[in-house]
């Protein structure tokens, strides 16, 4: 763990007031809250046994026992007995964060809670820097969410109207919601598609309008992971370095990675083969598709048709 002096420094005047209010704590306990290893703790309590206040004798010192590395005791944590203030940098990364959680929140009571919060450590850091914190367009939100969410809570349908991106089309949907995450500042609704009889990934910001439908707990309760990807296709890959990106970016999608030397062998199950198709040509680097053999045709014939039109 590469660290300096500042760190070390940052985690021992935080180490005694957390090991006062936490009395007989392992060392291995402390190295797993403050993200070290027992040996580098066992460091920062030898350093911590010499400090103290002015006088440097024995009644000026901290008094720590920490002989038994299966409990760890503060006696006297002279002045250090409460936790160090947030400092500016601190204060407004936890401000930042709370903000967005506020604005992911579909819950009235979770986006109460977490902006009072808020509200308490902006007076920390003071009114002048906190009315400068603001999130501008942090999530791309549907206005449609609420309804959505609420259908997944009472197991019900919705008919939606949707603006594909890999067909250029609207199409309305008959689907059962499960989800709804956030990814890089847009909402995604995980649903069961079901006239496709498999799962699908939404775009909130893609859905123009829905109604709600009947309620299903009993299906919702067997549909299993298995009967969602009937039908999916499976494909193989194999990437360059960048591969891991793209394992990152479509993790929803993978069901399997391995990285072999240089190369990236990655398998995944995706329901909608335009999607997949339009994903992989539009890639900024070399992908080899293995299989199946009737996409590697279609990407074939769809690259030649292309440089066709340059000719």
């Amino acid at each position: 763990m590469n660290e300096n002096a500042l760190d070390r420094v940052s985690r021992a005047l935080n180490l005694i007031p957390f090991i006062l209010n936490n009395q007989g704590l392992s060392i291995q306990q402390l190295a797993q809250r403050f993200n070290s290893t027992p040996a580098q703790i066992s460091k920062d309590l030898s350093l911590l046994h010499m400090c103290g206040l002015p006088g440097y004798t024995h009644l000026e010192l901290l008094n720590i026992d920490f002989e038994d590395p299966e409990h760890v005791a503060v006696n006297d944590p002279q002045v250090l007995d409460q936790p160090r203030s947030l400092t500016q940098i601190e204060a407004l990364t936890l401000v930042l964060g709370l903000q967005l959680l506020a604005e992911l929140a579909t819950q009235e009571s979770e986006k109460s809670a977490i902006t009072a919060l808020k509200e308490r450590i902006s007076k920390q850091i003071g009114e002048e820097i906190s009315n400068r914190v603001t999130i501008a367009d942090g999530v791309n939100e549907s206005p449609l969410a609420k309804i959505i969410s609420d259908a997944i809570a009472e197991s019900r349908y919705l008919s939606v109207q949707y603006n594909s991106a890999t067909s250029d089309t609207i199409t309305t949907r008959q689907i059962l919601p499960l989800e709804i995450t956030y990814r890089e500042g847009s909402g995604y609704i995980h649903a069961f598609q079901v006239d496709a009889n498999e799962l699908r990934t939404f775009r909130l910001d893609r859905i123009l309008k829905l109604e709600a439908g009947d309620s299903d707990p009993e299906f919702k309760a067997t549909l299993t992971q298995e009967r969602s990807f009937d039908g999916a296709l499976e494909i193989e890959l194999e990437m360059g370095p960048d591969g891991l990106f793209f394992i990152e970016k479509h993790n929803e999608i993978v069901t399997s990675a391995r990285e072999v030397g240089d190369r990236f062998l990655i398998s995944i199950k995706v329901g909608s083969n335009e999607w997949i198709a339009r994903t992989l040509l539009a890639w900024p680097t070399k992908i080899s598709v293995i299989s199946p053999p009737e996409l590697v045709q279609s990407l074939r014939n769809r690259t030649s048709n292309t440089l066709a039109n340059y000719q």
